[in-house]
């Protein structure tokens, strides 16, 4: 990522690829789930809904997408064209593909991201690789960056070491949040770096209040 906290690809998918994602994202219906008051409050700026499945459904990806799902979670198989960009992602960012999991996320007008970390696990981080599938312009805050998204790009970043949000959006934006649980040293990171101790200490007090 260079000196930046996040990597940006514009124009990741096509508009075949828009038309094809939003279909599926409209055909969703998520279970309510139980999830604890923080991410309680998250979800109920969306306006809209959420949904992830975990896909590798490893021992990993439960525990993540357990913790930080708003809705029950589901391990139903996902479209080709999810699976092609999961892929796509992979290659670009070099990436393992061992343990993955994908956030559909469908917000009205008024929705925004409250201002969050991901949950993680000693040894890994939560890296994101979000798509704005449907949506207006707008800026994604990432610790103190705050780069310009435009509809289709690919915008990547460590999720679990960077405080993150938006501020509300005048339109309906769908998005899609394929996540990447991997080890530390693919992004050069240990146990003793700043961001990782920080990480530990945000997941360990959330642990406590959930």
């Amino acid at each position: 990522m260079g000196v930046e906290n996040y990597k940006i690809v514009k124009n990741f998918i096509s508009d075949d690829e828009v038309k094809l994602i939003v279909d599926w994202v409209d055909s969703l219906n998520p279970e309510d789930g139980d999830p604890n008051y923080h991410l309680n409050e998250i979800s109920k700026s969306l306006k809209g809904k959420s949904c992830i499945i975990d896909i590798s459904n490893t021992d990993i990806t439960n525990y993540i997408t357990n913790f930080q799902s708003v809705s029950k979670v589901s391990k139903q198989e996902v479209p080709l064209i999810i699976k092609t960009i999961f892929e796509r992602i992979s290659k670009e960012n070099d990436l393992p593909l061992d343990n993955i999991f994908i956030q559909a996320v469908d917000m009205n007008k008024g929705g925004r991201i409250q201002p969050h970390y991901d949950a993680s696990l000693d040894g890994y981080i939560n890296y994101k690789c979000n798509i704005s599938v449907l949506s207006e312009d707008y800026k994604i805050f990432i610790d103190k960056s705050s780069p310009l998204i435009e509809q289709k790009d690919l915008y990547c970043f460590e999720s679990s070491l960077y405080k993150h949000w938006t501020e509300e959006f005048n339109s309906r934006r769908v998005f899609l949040s394929f996540g990447f649980i991997v080890p530390y040293d693919v992004f050069g990171r240990n146990e003793n770096d700043p961001r990782v101790r920080l990480s530990k200490r945000i997941t360990k007090y959330f642990q406590n209040l959930s």
